[in-house]
């Protein structure tokens, strides 16, 4: 379509708008916006960790964190595994490595460059979906993509806020497994399937086992197709999984002898989850459309393979919870808007065909500039819409003024306890502190105020990713579990307060009751010469142990 034209040297040059790149360059810009700029307050850089909601989140954070300051993974930082020095670094690395890269490349502090990578790799991903439908047809392709914005309704959200980042990015690459099979007569393909199954594997490896069934099941209906057996994908799946084999083999021996002994996958049924999800009939009225479009596509098999096998594939799968795979199909639902977008955009499409004969390219772009407006604003009943996610998250700037210093002021040996804040029930924040830590337990709190007792030994917990068990590599293929030599005692037993070097109070408490008590126990100790304050803002004060082991304070009632 001829949008201007200009009179230049007696010619006319005629400018063409390319609707099909404009509106994706948009979309592309409106993703981050919608996904990023609420969440992160339009500002890429932070004070503190902006916008994160749980405990899994800083987990990440921290360790992504612990990595640039070593510049390594080869170990985890001992405030991370409960105290335990040496041990190997066990989680897949991809994503924090991405992350302290953008941080060194940027300037940007880690916990903002983990962060926007999730956000930035879901929005390249409604792209690389775009790519895949588009072999297929360009107008479903375009009316499929605004789908991808329901990865921001409520019941979603939560996969970005809640911190499942590394099955965000893993579904990113299994998504590029996909795109791998819709281009796989391309010369030398099994380079690309070799890349995009390692990142999966080194990312989370529930995604690379996902992408290894997904991969039997296009070369069992190839071959179906065909009527014959495809060598051609057979060598090319052989060599590309040698390749990736090779790749990974480093953490695959992580895989094999640590997380498979220490967190062996058992099957069972589960039909809710702890977490916000979706279900099928949270997709309201575009449930018709995909209904329309799963069965249309049946007959469209041969021509759109890849789009509607790994659709059938990804819904069969999500719904794997109700047949034994638990946590792990609840997982891929994050993605579901993507996966499940090809019926929907089909359904969409196919339907409007029966009317309109003479479909052209503008018709699709307005139709998806419609659907956006549609997701975007809840005008429309019993329809799934985007939600718009503002909050600080639980860090605030006196809390993370407080880790900061203790991370910079402390000895690396120094001990750290926590009495009582409203936001340490998300105990991951803690290893900002970047010392080994424990904390208070809430009942034993309570039950000494209600006893209204000061205590030298309170109820406490030692903190800490306990599900590798902290790994100590003794030779390649063998390994001790760090955390199986920490008694119960140790980890979740009565803590004498005396024995460490740092004492954290929080000074304010939506309960006001742990807050006071937290003051009484803070000004009973500073009456000794030789504990100290050492840091105090609004929220938080520090005190300094100078003599461990002393008798610090007199149990007694008050």
């Amino acid at each position: 379509m001829v949008i201007s034209s200009i009179q230049e040297n007696s010619k006319v040059v005629k400018v063409k708008a390319d609707f099909e790149k404009i509106f994706l360059v948009v979309f592309f810009g409106l993703f981050l916006y919608l996904g990023t700029g609420f969440l992160f307050d339009h500002k890429l850089s932070h004070d503190y960790p902006y916008g994160y909601l749980a405990s899994d989140a800083f987990q990440h954070q921290t360790r992504a964190q612990s990595i640039k300051d070593s510049g390594n993974y080869k170990n985890e930082a001992s405030y991370i595994v409960m105290g335990v020095e040496n041990a190997t670094g066990y989680y897949p690395p991809a994503i924090y490595h991405l992350s302290v890269i953008l941080s060194h490349l940027s300037g940007l502090e880690v916990y903002d460059t983990l962060y926007f990578i999730v956000f930035l790799f879901a929005a390249l991903a409604s792209m690389v979906l775009y790519l895949i439908i588009r072999q297929f047809n360009k107008n479903v392709a375009l009316i499929s993509i605004p789908f991808s914005l329901l990865m921001f309704s409520s019941g979603l959200y939560s996969g970005f806020a809640w911190g499942h980042w590394p099955t965000l990015l893993g579904q990113f690459f299994l998504l590029c497994v996909f795109w791998c099979t819709s281009r796989i007569d391309l010369k030398r393909s099994f380079i690309f399937l070799a890349v995009f199954i390692s990142a999966a594997f080194m990312t989370h490896t529930s995604e690379a086992l996902f992408a290894g069934a997904y991969l039997l099941l296009f070369f069992v209906v190839s071959c179906v197709l065909d009527k014959k057996l495809r060598v051609d994908l057979l060598k090319n799946f052989v060599i590309g999984g040698m390749i990736s084999f090779v790749i990974v083999f480093y953490y695959f021996v992580i895989f094999k002898l640590v997380w498979m002994p220490r967190q062996p996958f058992e099957f069972a049924v589960s039909k809710m989850w702890d977490n916000p999800t979706i279900y099928l009939t949270d997709f309201g009225l575009f449930l018709i459309f995909m209904s329309v479009g799963m069965l249309t596509s049946v007959f469209f098999i041969k021509k759109n393979l890849v789009p509607a096998l790994f659709s059938f594939s990804m819904l069969i799968l999500g719904l794997g919870n109700y047949y034994g795979f638990r946590e792990k199909a609840f997982q891929l639902r994050f993605f579901w808007p993507l996966f499940l977008a090809f019926f929907i955009g089909f359904g969409v499409y196919w339907a409007l065909k029966l009317v309109v004969k003479e479909w052209k390219i503008i018709y699709s772009v307005g139709l998806s500039v419609l659907l956006v407006i549609v997701i975007i604003i809840p005008a429309i009943p019993f329809v799934p819409h985007y939600s718009k996610l503002e909050s600080s998250g639980l860090m605030d700037k006196f809390h993370w003024e407080s880790f900061s210093w203790l991370a910079k002021n402390t000895e690396t040996t120094a001990k750290i306890y926590f009495f009582y804040g409203d936001i340490y029930s998300q105990d991951a924040l803690l290893r900002n502190s970047k010392r080994t830590h424990y904390q208070v337990t809430p009942e034993e709190m309570v039950d000494a105020i209600n006893n209204k007792e000061i205590r030298r030994f309170y109820g406490s917990e030692l903190p800490g990713d306990g599900g590798g068990g902290a790994p100590i590599r003794k030779s390649f293929f063998s390994f001790d579990f760090g955390i199986d030599k920490l008694s119960l005692e140790e980890r979740n037993g009565k803590q004498d307060i005396c024995q460490f070097n740092y004492l954290v109070f929080d000074k304010a408490s939506r309960q006001d009751a742990f807050a006071q008590y937290n003051m009484l126990i803070a000004n009973e100790l500073v009456t000794k010469d030789y504990i100290e304050p050492v840091f105090e803002n609004e929220i938080v004060v520090i005190l300094k142990n100078n003599n461990l082991g002393a008798d610090c304070i007199e149990q007694r009632n008050f």
